[in-house]
């Protein structure tokens, strides 16, 4: 629509710069304008076809993508594409692979893609939400995930059908664990917990290790008074 519009002003500004150009070159005005006219509507069904495959975006005319490729760009993109038995990272971008917490949808119009969660995202029917799911059972704004200290979350934000981890309806902040299941009605997310890189080096330092010295015959020290 938003080419066809740029197509109509330029025929309009071209008709009005015609009226001052036509005189000048001795052409009729009248019918070097009628003429202009016919060919601009004989264009327009041409230029509404090629919009409708193409589109003027700031990198140029780029091919449009399809309704449900669109939506899913718009929030967050999958890191995965599991659709039609293929496995895709084309939508991943660079850093990606260092969140530790991922949600695959299982069903619903989002079914076969995963998503990194790094940050507070909301989950819900409406395009203006993160995660747009968009189904009649879903609320507007359904759920929330956060991460919190290496820690995924889900808050319900009081949709009308309730979110559900692992077949029971939660209440408030829920902590959400490797291969939960988290469910919103009828539209089914899987939880796993991938650990990187930087996330096991963080996890090793806090660990405390424990030898047994009395396995390879040594004595423990002697306490001393002075």
């Amino acid at each position: 629509m938003r080419t066809c519009l740029y197509y109509v002003i330029a025929c309009w500004f071209i008709l009005q710069v015609g009226d001052i150009v036509y005189p000048a070159v001795g052409l009729d005005d009248d019918k070097a304008s009628r003429l202009f006219l016919y060919i601009a509507i004989l264009g327009f069904p041409v230029n509404f076809a090629i919009a409708w495959y193409f589109q003027i975006t700031p990198r140029g005319i780029v091919r449009t993508t399809s309704f449900v490729e669109r939506r899913v760009l718009k929030n967050i993109p999958p890191i995965n594409d599991r659709r039609h038995g293929k496995v895709s990272t084309y939508f991943q971008k660079d850093g990606s692979q260092d969140s530790s917490w991922i949600i695959s949808a299982e069903t619903g119009p989002l079914s076969g893609l995963s998503f990194a969660i790094t940050e507070p995202i909301v989950i819900g029917r409406s395009l203006d939400c993160d995660l747009a799911v968009v189904t009649p059972h879903v609320s507007r704004r359904h759920a929330q995930l956060e991460v919190e200290d290496f820690q995924l979350y889900v808050r319900d934000l009081g949709s009308a059908n309730g979110t559900v981890v692992n077949g029971r309806p939660i209440e408030g902040r829920h902590a959400l664990h490797h291969e939960d299941e988290l469910r919103l009605h009828d539209i089914i997310f899987r939880v796993t917990e991938s650990f990187s890189g930087p996330r096991q080096e963080r996890d090793s330092m806090n660990q405390t290790t424990f030898i047994d010295n009395t396995l390879s015959g040594g004595k423990s020290p002697e306490k001393t008074e002075d």
